[in-house]
């Protein structure tokens, strides 16, 4: 894509200058007229006036075709670096080198065709000064461009930095904090000599291997997002009592769909920590549609008081804002906190 805009670039600047460089012809005289006639040295060259008007105005434009990109690659680096004085300077010479050139050639054709002899007019100094501002501008006009759209580009990197690094760290942040959870857990069940402790290490491995493994990725598969939901679910089943009823459904065909690691992870690991309880019935309902264009996932559980004191939201805020940076304007997060339950509704639109 780059290739083929600098393609049509290219083509776009070869028929503007094609046209600039002819166009003079079909607006310069076609014979000499008073007081030029009167000054013809040789009258039999009469005819060939019409090739030395054009002549002379295809020089001037094609002084200013090479001045316009000297500007451009090398006299607009002053304006880069601030040196305005030397800017100025150089411009004034390139103008008087240009008018200097096409003088002379000027002259060389009236020697050849014998046409007249004439000093220097103010109108052909006036003539070439416009076209040269005119050029002047195009070309500064050209060069303030580039450098607003290198300063876009910047910012556009800097803002892109930024945002890698603020997943980063919020990705970060996930680790430590599923782990902790995890080695809770497994402390439990190690405390209460179950039998389930080195099944809940295995698992515990097996998710630690998954979070290295798709660290770095800005896309898994659903699939794989699945299965480390239910080796989580898994571990947090070995530990809970009897009250706690769990219901993980999924549906649809997540065989070719993509989306942000462990995205879903910290509203599962909220369900757990503060919708369950040893006595009271907890029960945690999960589920997952895939549809062709989005992704619908659903969490349901009780609230107990006792532990949302303790509840610091760490989880639930990091993805919040992983979600505006991931999918900004393609998701929809619908919390509904009531007295003694507590939902969430997650929509992630696919394409």
């Amino acid at each position: 894509m780059p290739n083929r805009r600098r393609i049509y670039s290219v083509l776009i600047q070869v028929v503007i200058w094609s046209v600039f460089l002819i166009l003079p012809y079909v607006n310069l005289p076609r014979t000499a007229t008073s007081p030029h006639r009167e000054l013809l040295v040789n009258r039999d060259m009469q005819p060939h006036w019409e090739e030395y008007s054009f002549l002379y105005a295809f020089s001037i434009n094609f002084c200013l075709l090479i001045f316009f990109y000297i500007h451009g690659r090398y006299i607009f680096h002053l304006i880069r670096t601030s040196r305005y004085i030397e800017y100025v300077a150089v411009i004034i010479l390139s103008f008087f080198t240009v008018f200097t050139v096409t003088y002379l050639f000027r002259e060389v054709l009236q020697n050849y065709w014998q046409l007249y002899d004439s000093p220097l007019e103010l109108r052909n100094f006036i003539r070439v000064a416009l076209w040269f501002f005119v050029i002047l501008f195009a070309a500064f006009g050209m060069g303030i461009t580039d450098l607003w759209r290198e300063a876009e580009q910047r910012t556009r990197s800097i803002e892109t930095e930024q945002l890698r690094t603020e997943l980063a760290f919020l990705h970060m942040q996930i680790n430590p904090h599923f782990l902790f959870n995890s080695l809770n857990t497994i402390y439990g069940l190690s405390l209460k000599k179950s039998d389930n402790a080195p099944k809940a290490v295995l698992k515990l491995s097996q998710l630690m291997r998954y979070m290295i493994e798709e660290n770095g990725h800005d896309l898994v598969p659903l699939d794989q997002e699945i299965n480390y939901l239910n080796n989580y679910i898994e571990i947090q089943k070995m530990r809970s009592s009897a009250a706690v009823q769990v219901t993980f459904d999924v549906t649809g065909d997540t065989s070719t769909a993509m989306i942000a690691p462990m995205l879903m992870m910290p509203f599962v690991e909220n369900a757990f920590k503060y919708g369950i309880s040893n006595s009271a019935p907890s029960p945690i309902t999960i589920t997952l549609t895939v549809n062709r264009d989005s992704i619908i996932f659903i969490v349901a559980n009780k609230k107990f008081d006792y532990l949302e004191r303790h509840s610091s939201g760490i989880g639930i805020a990091n993805v919040q804002r992983r979600l505006d940076l991931l999918y900004p304007g393609k998701h929809e997060l619908d919390i509904r906190d009531h007295t003694d339950t507590y939902s969430l509704s997650l929509k992630i639109l696919l394409s």
